[in-house]
C-alpha cells in the first residue's frame, strides 16, 4: 500500500508572496480586477494567515479607494489596522519596511475625509505619527487640527 502524502504546508512568507504575485497580475487590468482577485482569495482561503489577511485588506483598501468606494475602503483600513500585530509577529525583522509600504493610513485618511469623518482621519494621522511613518503625516495632522 502506498504511503499517504502529507499536504503541502506553506509558510506565511510563501502565502504572502503568492498573494502579492496574484494581486500584481490582477491589478494590471485595473482596480476592479484587483478587488475581484482579493475577494476570491478571501472566499477560497478559509485558513489565510492573519498577517497575510492584513496585507490583503491593505491592498483591498487601495483598490477600493481607486474605485471611489469610500465606505468599503474605510472598513478595509480598519481590518488592516486590526492585523498589524499579527504582521509584526509573523515578520518581526521586516515589519518596519512592510509597515512603511502599507497604504492603509494614506487611504484611510482619504476615505474618512471623503466621508466627512475628519475626527477619524485625524486619529489615523495621529496613529501614523506615533508609528513614525513620516513627516507628511504630521503635515496632514496639522491640516486636520481644526477637527479637534
Amino acid at each position: 500500500m502506498a504511503k499517504r502524502q502529507e499536504p503541502v504546508r506553506k509558510s506565511v512568507k510563501d502565502v504572502l508572496e503568492d498573494l502579492l504575485a496574484g494581486h500584481r497580475e490582477a491589478a494590471f487590468s485595473g482596480p476592479e480586477s484587483a478587488l475581484k482577485y482579493l475577494r476570491r482569495t478571501f472566499e477560497g482561503q478559509a485558513s489565510l494567515p492573519n498577517a497575510v489577511k492584513g496585507v490583503a485588506y491593505d491592498l483591498m483598501a487601495d483598490a477600493q479607494a481607486q474605485c471611489g468606494a469610500w465606505e468599503d475602503c474605510a472598513a478595509s483600513v480598519a481590518s488592516t489596522l486590526g492585523y498589524l500585530g499579527d504582521l509584526e509577529a509573523a515578520f518581526p525583522h521586516e515589519y518596519r519596511r512592510m509597515l512603511a509600504g502599507l497604504t492603509c493610513f494614506e487611504r484611510g485618511i482619504q476615505a474618512h475625509s471623503e466621508l466627512g469623518d475628519f475626527h477619524a482621519a485625524l486619529a489615523l494621522c495621529e496613529q501614523a505619527v506615533a508609528l513614525d511613518l513620516g513627516a507628511h503625516y504630521m503635515a496632514k495632522r496639522d491640516s486636520l487640527e481644526w477637527a479637534r
